[in-house]
């Protein structure tokens, strides 16, 4: 089976250091603080499609929608000048019909969504979706495992994790169903470690942490513990979730 972490055995002895430094390095406080502004960003998103079914809406707001999703933000300004504001809303009309199937909705906006860059319009589609019905459609982004290269913070756990290798590269047939499975099954492994981390977010926060500690390990390569000490890491971790410049609702942050 094509999966990076599921049915690939893992070094108890990794998994048991692993869940004891995320538990350190994420406590309650911070994933209420990430619960908090990812349900904010849900509500945005629905928002969002809402207004674009009723034709409510022109370049600027696709514009501020596109600034949070992480991973096209250096894509945003050609998108907006070189996309008509009629296949900006068609393709975002089809992620919004929520009686078809993620797959159909997705190659729907693929075709309908006139832009060259096929992993970009991906990306826009699959954390659209994600944030539209957080509870049936996982974060899937290029920054959580790009295909065509093997890259992400998936692969990346996985390596901490030693999982037995069979040599073969991460590269591999990866569907939206087996990318469902991978987060139940890190639901699974983190609440066995007692990292006890809840739908629709939990795995989100889990990601982001692992890609921000992927981005310390490459600037600060001399690091051999797998911490999030840079000053920056939360904040990498918001960008990466795209609700840095959300408002936040103090009294729930820190409850």
């Amino acid at each position: 089976m094509p999966y990076i972490l599921k049915n690939n055995k893992i070094d108890k002895r990794y998994e048991e250091k692993f869940f004891e430094i995320i538990r350190d390095n994420l406590p309650d406080d911070k994933i209420r603080l990430f619960n908090n502004l990812l349900s904010r960003k849900t509500e945005i998103v629905r928002e969002f499609l809402s207004d674009v079914q009723n034709e409510k809406l022109g370049k600027s707001e696709f514009d501020k929608i596109l600034s949070l999703i992480f991973s096209v933000r250096r894509h945003r300004e050609k998108i907006i000048d070189t996309v008509d504001v009629g296949s900006l809303s068609k393709g975002f009309i089809c992620l919004s019909d929520f009686k078809k199937s993620t797959e159909i909705r997705l190659g729907r906006f693929l075709e309908s969504f006139i832009y060259e860059n096929i992993i970009v319009k991906r990306d826009i589609a699959m954390e659209v979706l994600h944030f539209y019905e957080p509870d049936k459609n996982v974060l899937w982004t290029s920054w959580v495992y790009r295909q065509d290269n093997g890259t992400g913070c998936l692969p990346y756990m996985a390596d901490f994790l030693k999982r037995t290798w069979d040599g073969n590269p991460y590269i591999m047939p990866f569907s939206i169903m087996e990318m469902r499975d991978e987060v139940d099954y890190l639901y699974e492994l983190s609440n066995k470690n007692g990292f006890a981390v809840e739908p629709p977010y939990g795995v989100d926060i889990l990601l982001s942490y692992m890609y921000s500690d992927y981005v310390y390990k490459m600037v600060y390569a001399e690091s051999k513990s797998l911490s999030i000490g840079v000053p920056e890491g939360f904040t990498l971790m918001k960008k990466l979730l795209g609700v840095e410049k959300l408002e936040l609702f103090e009294t729930e942050a820190v409850g």
